[in-house]
C-alpha cells in the first residue's frame, strides 16, 4: 500500500471526500490553484487531481495542505471535533475552533465558528493586534456580512464613509459593498464576531 492511500483509506475517509473538502475550503479562502501550489510544493496538476478524488494525497502533502489552509490535518478525516456524528454539524468546542489563514491585511487571525464550512451561515472570531487591517484598498464580497465588536475599538470604511465602532457596537455591510477595516486602538488588540451569509448556499 502506498503512503497516499495510507493517508486517506486506511484512516476510513474516500480520496473524494477529503479532496472535496480541500476544494471547499481553498474556494471559500478565494485561493488559486496556484497560490495553493506554491504555498505547499504540491504542483499544480496534483492539486488538481487530489481535489477530484483521482489521486490520494500522501499525510506529508496533507500536512503541507492543513498548514497552508489554515485548519488541522485531523478535520479532512474527521472535521477535527470529538464527540458523536450527529454532534459535529452542530457544536464546535472553543479548544477545536479551527484557525483561518488569511490571505489579505497584516497583524490580523481568525478563527471558524461555525461547524460547517460550506454552510450557508459562517461566523468567524476575527482579531486585529494594533496596527492590524485590511490594507489601503477597500475591497467587497458577494455575501452580506455582520459583525459585533466583543472588545475594542476598530475603524471601518464603507463605501468611502467612516466609522468608529465601540465594544458592544454592531454593524451590517451589503452585499458587494466596498469596505476596509482597521484597529483604532494603538494598544490594545480588537476582536469581533464576523458573520457572514451565503444565499446561494440555502
Amino acid at each position: 500500500m502506498t503512503v497516499a492511500a495510507t493517508a486517506s483509506t486506511e484512516a476510513g475517509v474516500a480520496p473524494e471526500i477529503i479532496g472535496s473538502k480541500i476544494r471547499m475550503v481553498r474556494r471559500s479562502l478565494g485561493l488559486s490553484l496556484q497560490v495553493v501550489s506554491e504555498r505547499t510544493g504540491i504542483s499544480i496538476g496534483l492539486l488538481s487531481q487530489i481535489e477530484r478524488g483521482i489521486s490520494a494525497p500522501s499525510l506529508k502533502n496533507l500536512v503541507a495542505l492543513s498548514t497552508a489552509l489554515g485548519i488541522r490535518t485531523g478535520w479532512f478525516f474527521d472535521d477535527g471535533r470529538p464527540g458523536e456524528d450527529g454532534d459535529r454539524d452542530l457544536i464546535v468546542r472553543r479548544e477545536y475552533r479551527r484557525k483561518i489563514v488569511m490571505e489579505n491585511g497584516t497583524n490580523m487571525s481568525k478563527e471558524l465558528l461555525s461547524p460547517r464550512r460550506d454552510g450557508a451561515l459562517q461566523m468567524f472570531i476575527l482579531t486585529l493586534e494594533p496596527g492590524g487591517s485590511t490594507g489601503e484598498e477597500p475591497y467587497s464580497h458577494p455575501a452580506e456580512v455582520g459583525g459585533y465588536v466583543v472588545r475594542g475599538l476598530l475603524d471601518l470604511w464603507l463605501n468611502g464613509r467612516s466609522f468608529v465602532l465601540r465594544t458592544g457596537d454592531s454593524f451590517s455591510i451589503p452585499p458587494n459593498c466596498l469596505r476596509k477595516y482597521a484597529n483604532a486602538d494603538p494598544q490594545q488588540p480588537v476582536e469581533l464576531v464576523w458573520s457572514i451569509a451565503y444565499p446561494d448556499r440555502m
